[in-house]
């Protein structure tokens, strides 16, 4: 496969979008909108394509930015602007924790979530119903935030439209933790709710394992630095919310896959599994997981590509 940067998802099934991404790092904008506009109806897949090409598209902004001078009106290019500038905002600030994360990358950021924020303002006006826009505005507003209740405005918009997005939904989930100034309390009662009335196998039933996750790095960041007991400290307090994971899990498995985020879902619960070494529960999570690595949250814990390599050998899949 041909390379793409390392922050572009590729886990996915999607031939025609994967093909689209690399046009698009190539500077052949026609296939990713194409794909954009052929998603019109498809409110998942196209959440998951506006993700993808929006991180493959910060290769190619100036020629983005030109396309939508252009054709100011065509909602596909316009989304696709927004999205990859919304993109190159989090690639300014980078992944580290506030406190270290200078003072110019938070430029960045607000830098490129003001022009992305005003872009999907534009794509949401040119598609009223479209869902998208919304879903993609929800990282602007956790990144930097016109006032508090941003993130949780941007979501109610989402929900109007089309009530499970998945990305925009652990956003949302994000945006209610302690190191976005929400609390431990209000993020388990997000991830508890959003979980009650979803069919087997849906993928928001990830919500669950994510939500203790989150807790468990707030943990890592506001202890003493002694990293080895945190790892162990880490185990021990996931391994307390088991029981509610597995029944979470039990639902994800006993549905079909086949969601556009499936494979996202898979290697979420997967993380968790295999920071308490549950080997049986990681090894049926991966199977259903795809082959190649999603950064994110594998790379809460350390290098994604090492930690998804050990966490197949664990689980004894090569």
């Amino acid at each position: 496969m041909p390379v793409l940067p390392a922050y572009v998802n590729t886990n996915f099934d999607d031939d025609e979008l994967l093909r689209a991404a690399i046009a698009l790092v190539h500077g052949d904008l026609v296939p990713a909108r194409d794909v954009l506009a052929a998603t019109r109806d498809q409110p998942h897949r196209r959440e998951l394509a506006a993700d993808v090409l929006g991180a493959a598209g910060t290769v190619v902004l100036p020629a983005l930015v030109k396309a939508v001078r252009e054709r100011p009106d065509d909602v596909d290019l316009v989304l696709l602007l927004g999205v990859a500038q919304a993109a190159e905002g989090w690639k300014s600030r980078g992944a580290a924790w506030a406190q270290d994360t200078t003072a110019e990358q938070f430029r960045g950021l607000e830098a490129f979530s003001r022009l992305a924020r005003e872009t999907l303002h534009r794509a949401a006006e040119l598609a009223p119903d479209d869902a998208v826009p919304w879903s993609a505005l929800m990282s602007v507003a956790v990144g930097a935030p016109r006032h508090r209740n941003e993130a949780a405005e941007v979501y109610d918009e989402v929900v109007r439209r089309v009530p499970d997005m998945v990305n925009a939904t652990l956003r949302r989930l994000q945006s209610t933790a302690e190191k976005w100034q929400g609390s431990r309390g209000e993020m388990s009662a997000f991830a508890r709710g959003g979980v009650v009335n979803l069919p087997d196998g849906h993928p928001l039933l990830c919500l669950i394992p994510i939500a203790h996750i989150e807790v468990q790095l707030l943990k890592e960041w506001t202890g003493n630095g002694m990293l080895q007991r945190w790892h162990e400290l880490s185990a021990v307090y996931l391994r307390r919310q088991r029981a509610e994971v597995d029944a979470a899990s039990d639902r994800l498995l006993a549905g079909p896959d086949g969601h556009p985020h499936s494979l996202w879902a898979h290697q979420i619960f997967s993380v968790y599994y295999y920071e308490i070494r549950a080997k049986g529960r990681l090894a049926k999570h991966l199977v259903r997981g795809g082959e190649r690595v999603m950064r994110w949250p594998w790379e809460y814990f350390g290098n994604p590509n090492d930690r998804f390599r050990k966490a197949r050998a664990l689980a004894s899949l090569g």
